[in-house]
């Protein structure tokens, strides 16, 4: 980055980035969460695991943590915590998915979990215009769940496999993790010199 964690002013923002919408580009990179306003005509880049947060949180505070049911992000979104905001994708301004596992029997609960939240969601495959924050729910009959960096999380292993399946999209993510976690033989052609548990800065959580 190019202000790292300093300030930086409008003008100076204009004078290395020339652009004659210079105010617009702050306010579109605000909006987007990838600066934030410290004063008056003054800015800050944010820093990427405090934008993957953001990215992870829902509009209407953390509703997730007042939920009695497990979950666990999964996705892209487990890939963005994972790289802890180096890589991230699958959102757009206008749609930013949530995704997250949970169980096949507790589908009934979450629907009247989110409904009385007034919030977006929809079951992996449904079809549904979505727009906004939405959650969406991949069941299955039971699943790992782990924390990383405060967040209920796939697996480490789930997480690189997810990148395999999508290997041309999420490359810059697989490159990220072997070098984070030496993830070694998930990834082709690297070698596993260190077992992954004994890396893992995770804990799982207990059933």
């Amino acid at each position: 980055r190019v202000f790292d964690d300093e300030e930086f002013s409008l003008d100076e923002f204009r004078a290395t980035f020339p652009t004659p919408q210079a105010p617009k580009v702050i306010h579109d990179l605000i909006t987007q969460g990838y600066l934030e306003r410290v004063s008056r005509g003054n800015y800050r880049t944010v820093e990427p695991r405090n934008l993957i947060h953001r990215l992870t949180r829902p509009q209407k505070g953390d509703i997730l943590k007042e939920a009695s049911r497990e979950y666990a992000y999964c996705a892209s979104n487990a890939v963005a915590i994972w790289t802890e905001g180096y890589y991230w994708t699958g959102f757009t301004k206008g749609f930013k998915p949530r995704h997250i596992k949970v169980k096949e029997a507790d589908l009934d609960y979450w629907e009247r979990f989110f409904k009385g939240k007034g919030v977006h969601f929809a079951v992996e495959g449904e079809s549904k215009t979505l727009y906004g924050v939405v959650y969406i729910l991949h069941p299955e009959e039971d699943f790992e769940v782990v924390y990383k960096d405060g967040l209920k999380v796939i697996p480490l292993e789930e997480a690189a496999a997810y990148c395999l399946a999508r290997e041309l999209i999420y490359q810059p993510a697989l490159e990220y993790l072997e070098q984070r976690y030496e993830i070694g033989e998930l990834v082709p052609g690297k070698s596993r010199e260190k077992s992954i548990a004994t890396r893992r800065p995770y804990h799982r959580v207990r059933p």
